[in-house]
């Protein structure tokens, strides 16, 4: 899937680069196989077949954060999204193809944020503590929030704990937090057992860690992240992968890559981009930039295409 905000635009393109289907609007996020996207408050769903479908309607128009502003059960017949009113509670949206529900009004956890949806897959609904009017730039800034689930039943927030800044929940529920107080390092926290850190990057970047991009593999076995792949003061963004049961990441291909999506049969979508002078930017060639299949080694990668200004990959259907 290809995000284009010049045209307020979801596009799904073959991997030959044909595109095959569109919908209008900003992409939120894939539910069995179908793209999610918000045109207005209409909430619409793209297939592999390029069909568009509308889901229903949403009563108002939320802040917008990407993939994960209005989550939908698994079966895409219920959603949620939350509205932020001047003093930060959160007004919670239930709602379905004939109907939209405010089912909660959730004060503020302590002034300067509100909760904010996130997931709703097999092990249940989460939200986050989302602060509000951040701002800054730098090669690392990637913010992540401490998560919370929720209850459908008694329409309650319950804290995790310990916190976790939430990078995203399998379907089994185990979490996957960054760790501020663990510099370059990733929690993976099961449901039940043990949880364990995977350092995938050293020192500390723009908000306590040094790596972004985080995904996921497909089959849920490993993550791909963005970390510096050079020698401090100079910075070279590299991808690293590692097994969810991992302690390390290793690195993953050349320098000047990020990872844009994870393919089912290992391959990474991943964009070519150099790290600014401003924030230290090593020797790099902006003249390769663009969109490029990694294959599933790291060892090869080629050209996919070059898309325009103000579009980007968002994830693999």
């Amino acid at each position: 899937m290809i995000q284009d905000f010049n045209r307020s635009q979801v596009r799904l393109a073959r991997l030959d680069a044909t595109d095959v289907g569109m919908v209008q609007g900003l992409y939120d996020g894939i539910v069995n196989d179908r793209v999610i996207a918000l045109n207005g408050l209409a909430l619409m769903a793209l297939s592999r077949d390029g069909k568009v479908v509308k889901l229903g309607q949403l009563a108002a128009s939320p802040d917008w954060y990407g993939a994960g502003t209005v989550i939908l059960d698994p079966q895409q017949s219920r959603w949620l999204y939350s509205i932020r009113d001047d003093s930060s509670t959160a007004h919670i949206h239930l709602g379905t193809p004939t109907s939209d529900t405010v089912i909660a009004n959730l004060p503020s956890p302590d002034g300067n944020a509100y909760y904010q949806t996130f997931s709703w897959n097999p092990s249940g609904i989460y939200m986050l503590k989302e602060p509000v009017g951040l701002g800054g730039a730098g090669p690392f800034l990637d913010y992540h929030f401490p998560i919370v689930r929720f209850d459908l039943s008694t329409n309650g927030v319950t804290d995790i704990s310990p916190q976790c800044a939430a990078y995203g929940v399998l379907d089994d529920g185990t979490l996957i937090c960054g760790r501020t107080a663990t510099a370059g390092a990733i929690e993976v926290r099961p449901p039940s057992g043990q949880s364990h850190l995977i350092q995938v990057a050293s020192g500390s970047g723009s908000t306590g860690t040094a790596y972004i991009r985080v995904a996921v593999s497909p089959d849920n076995k490993r993550l791909i992240v963005g970390r510096n792949g050079s020698k401090d003061p100079v910075i070279n963004y590299q991808m690293a992968v590692a097994n969810l049961s991992s302690s390390s990441a290793q690195a993953f291909g050349v320098l000047d890559y990020l990872p844009d999506a994870w393919l089912p049969d290992g391959r990474v979508v991943a964009e070519h981009i150099c790290v600014i002078a401003d924030w230290g930017g090593g020797p790099c060639n902006a003249g390769l930039d663009g969109t490029y299949f990694f294959s599933a080694d790291g060892a090869t990668h080629s050209l996919f295409f070059k898309l325009v200004g103000g579009a980007a990959v968002v994830g693999y259907v």
